[in-house]
């Protein structure tokens, strides 16, 4: 386990290690958390990724059919002991697999682990114990709770924060700026002050190398370094935040679950034309990274996690509940424009914003739609489809909206009874959660005026004659997959799931 501050090289540190890994040849199952990205929190999506390369790298035996509907954690134990029992330790060989960025990770709302004393929010995706020939390489900030949880299961610890490697962090700083100075046309009196006072932070470096690469040479003053991140961070914002437009297009980037070409930002914000777009990139640009959507298109974040938790504290929580309403409003609209772009960002995004500007309402009636169930279930598929409206149930519910959390719930509910006909016909989204809706107990009146059938759908309704289900809520989903019967289930370490067995 790598822990250290902000800014001091776990990412770089662990992708380095991976590129080098890669280029000898050795394929390393991979997953980098980033808090605020798309499904950053959801651990079937986390492992659904690392399997998928465990199975690319060791194809046998292949996973099971059955084992994508286990919990997360023993899906991956699974896969992991599979590798383990025919390839690893037949053949004396190592496996290990990096997670990067725990410390992004918090349990979805409403899991077991969410807000549960005494729960270990990792068992949502990583096993407790690993099968022989087996590690795994992760990085966490140095003060956060996992970091005991993963001590206490016996990790090794190597903590870039320690005084044993202030010398090698120093070092890594003067490397950089040796490389960078002469492009800079700095001296060396320049360099070791800009050295001294990165404080060994490599995030330090790379920021003040834009914001000089920014500036004359006249301007680069040995007087004007700031020593430390924070310290950097704090310079940097109150330069920004003078200018309207940088301050608000910096906001929605905080808000945003992922980078935004300029057009986006522009919609979101409002502004005016090519000046304020011209104003933002030339001020912002030092704490964003540029990345191409396409070869023409090219799309804007913030650098760094540190950067976008100092901004958003900084422009305060209303202007980025704020932010989020716009997002909701302008880009993640529904019904969703027939920009591929723009369709894609609601089809992934329209829930949350509604969810974190606490637009309850909006949502319902984004969510009850079962054309954008039905496109969600299609083209993310119907656990992304069944998750994002569990999420929003939660946290819906946690504001203390019973009646939308609710609503929320129970089609949450629905979709996981109706998952295993969903993923073979999702073009039966509509009929299939209506009709699971009316044998809960909803009434026909009430389905009619709550959900929104696309236009010429047309489907046999059920008849009931009970008012509500006899069926035991117990009953969350079919089991599909099987092909003999099952005789016994095995309790998954958090209690609450179990695994058949034949």
């Amino acid at each position: 386990m790598v822990t250290g501050g902000p800014g001091m090289g776990k990412s770089a540190l662990l992708a380095t290690w991976l590129t080098r890994r890669e280029a000898a040849g050795d394929r390393v199952p991979h997953h980098f958390i980033r808090r605020g990205e798309y499904d950053w929190d959801d651990p079937a999506k986390l492992v659904g990724s690392l399997v998928a390369q465990i199975a690319a790298r060791f194809p046998d035996p292949p996973e099971p059919e059955a084992d994508a509907r286990m919990h997360p954690a023993a899906r991956l134990h699974a896969a992991l002991q599979r590798v383990s029992q025919h390839q690893l330790v037949p053949q004396g060989r190592r496996l290990v697999v990096l997670i990067d960025g725990l410390d992004e990770y918090d349990p979805p709302a409403g899991s077991v682990a969410a807000g549960a004393p005494g729960r270990d929010p990792l068992a949502e995706f990583l096993p407790h114990n690993l099968p022989p020939g087996v590690s795994v390489l992760c990085a966490s900030r140095p003060r956060h709770p996992y970091v005991d949880l993963l001590l206490a299961r016996g990790a090794q610890q190597l903590d870039l924060d320690g005084a044993a490697l202030a010398a090698e962090n120093t070092a890594t700083v003067q490397a950089f700026w040796d490389q960078a100075a002469p492009e800079l046309d700095l001296d060396a009196r320049f360099i070791a002050e800009a050295v001294d006072r990165a404080g060994g932070n490599p995030q330090h470096a790379e920021m003040l190398r834009k914001h000089l690469a920014g500036l004359p040479p006249e301007r680069r003053r040995v007087e004007d370094i700031p020593a430390g991140l924070a310290g950097l961070l704090a310079r940097t914002w109150g330069r920004m935040r003078a200018d309207p437009t940088v301050v608000e297009g910096l906001g929605v980037l905080c808000a945003a679950r992922e980078a935004l070409t300029l057009d986006e930002l522009q919609a979101v914000t409002g502004w005016a034309g090519e000046a304020q777009r011209d104003a933002f990139k030339r001020t912002a640009l030092e704490v964003l990274i540029e990345t191409r959507r396409t070869e023409a298109v090219r799309e804007y974040r913030l650098h760094h996690d540190s950067i976008r938790a100092y901004v958003a504290d900084a422009v305060g929580a209303a202007a980025i509940l704020r932010h989020h309403l716009a997002l909701a409003q302008r880009l993640a609209t529904w019904p969703a424009p027939a920009d591929a772009a723009a369709r894609r960002y609601a089809l992934h995004h329209a829930l949350l914003h509604r969810a974190e500007a606490g637009a309850w309402a909006d949502a319902w009636r984004v969510a009850a739609d079962l054309a954008f169930l039905e496109l969600k279930c299609r083209e993310l598929g119907v656990h992304d489809a069944e998750a994002d409206v569990a999420r929003t149930a939660a946290r819906c519910r946690a504001s203390g909206d019973k009646v939308h959390g609710d609503r929320f719930a129970a089609l949450a509910r629905a979709l996981g009874r109706e998952s295993h006909w969903l993923r073979a016909a999702p073009e039966a989204t509509a009929a299939l959660v209506w009709n699971r809706l009316r044998r809960s107990g909803w009434s026909a009146s009430e389905l009619d005026a709550q959900l929104h059938v696309p236009e010429g759908a047309e489907f046999l309704r059920v008849r009931v004659r009970r008012a509500a289900t006899q069926e035991s809520p117990a009953l969350v989903r079919d089991l599909a997959g099987h092909t003999d019967q099952v005789t016994a289930c095995a309790m998954t370490p958090d209690g609450p799931r179990a695994t058949p067995k034949r």
